[in-house]
């Protein structure tokens, strides 16, 4: 960054005098955290393949506004003020990382930018802007999270057979296997980040909380969706693991009939996605059945 010189200076000093004539927001910075779950299969069933689910982060507010409800992990962005003048100490992404560890304890790895939410009205107590980053998880991270800060407390609430489409949402969430809550509402598509949020019914959220969450699945949905499948699989993986997260992304099937054709436009185009681990294969963990070949991202 360019030094300030003595005219600089000058300058801002005149410019500072004028910022009382601008309304001032203030700005804050969510997280949709966000992991693969798999459920629990019964006894017996263990040559199937376990259903995928997303399980998404949420605490509980501990004091007004929404005190007690469900709400995602978010504060604001940190400031300095010297000489009557509040200047900005942290980036938002910093806010996003520190506000995430201070609520629930969670360490951010993976920060996907999702929007900037700045309805005048979406917080009762001021004129506040707030930018959304998914944060992706691996499977099992995240076990031990707790409520800090101002956070009463701090839960993985699971998503099961989310429906996006035709211009509308439905994401039901469970908590240990009760139906907690469902956002509805409806979308205008477009050809750019998925689409855009035009409503949301019956709100159970704390502030536009519910709006931010089906504007970030919207946007991950439009996606290359082959890729996105990479950021819920760790680094080697049975093609039966990558099919089954494609197919809860994408609420498309992909038949035993049609796997070795899927396979081919995964592992045999011009840029492959894919790449066989010679000579690894899965661990079957003592059970009694011939093990799936590994397979990983193919790298650039």
């Amino acid at each position: 960054m360019k030094a300030q010189t003595p005219e600089d200076k000058k300058r801002i000093e005149a410019y500072n005098k004028t910022l009382d004539q601008y309304p001032k927001p203030s700005v804050t910075a969510d997280i949709i955290a966000v992991r693969p779950a798999y459920s629990e299969l019964d006894e017996g069933e263990w040559r199937k393949n376990p259903k995928f689910a997303l399980e998404v982060l949420f605490i509980k507010r501990g004091q007004w506004p929404y005190e007690g409800c469900w709400a995602l992990p978010g504060g604001f962005v940190r400031g300095e003020k010297k000489d009557g003048v509040v200047r900005g100490r942290e980036t938002v992404r910093e806010c996003a990382i520190r506000e995430l560890k201070e609520e629930t304890g969670l360490k951010a790895q993976a920060l996907i930018p999702i929007g900037v939410f700045s309805k005048p009205d979406r917080d009762m107590r001021a004129w506040i802007i707030s930018n959304a980053f998914v944060c992706v998880c691996h499977r099992g991270e995240g076990d031990h999270v707790r409520g800090g800060d101002d956070a009463a407390m701090a839960k993985w609430l699971r998503l099961e057979a989310p429906t996006i489409g035709d211009g509308k949402f439905h994401l039901p969430f469970y908590e240990d296997g009760k139906l907690r809550f469902c956002l509805t509402g409806t979308y205008q598509e477009d050809d750019l980040d998925g689409g855009t949020v035009t409503s949301v019914k019956d709100n159970p959220l704390a502030f536009d909380h519910a709006e931010i969450i089906a504007q970030a699945f919207l946007r991950m949905l439009a996606f290359d969706k082959k890729k996105l499948v990479f950021f819920f699989l760790p680094e080697k993986f049975t093609l039966a693991n990558y099919i089954d997260i494609y197919q809860y992304l994408t609420r498309y099937s992909v038949s035993p009939a049609n796997i070795p054709s899927f396979r081919r436009q995964l592992t045999e185009t011009k840029d492959p996605l894919l790449e066989v681990c010679k000579g690894e294969w899965e661990d079957l963990g003592g059970r009694a059945h011939a093990p799936a070949k590994l397979y990983r991202r193919k790298s650039c």
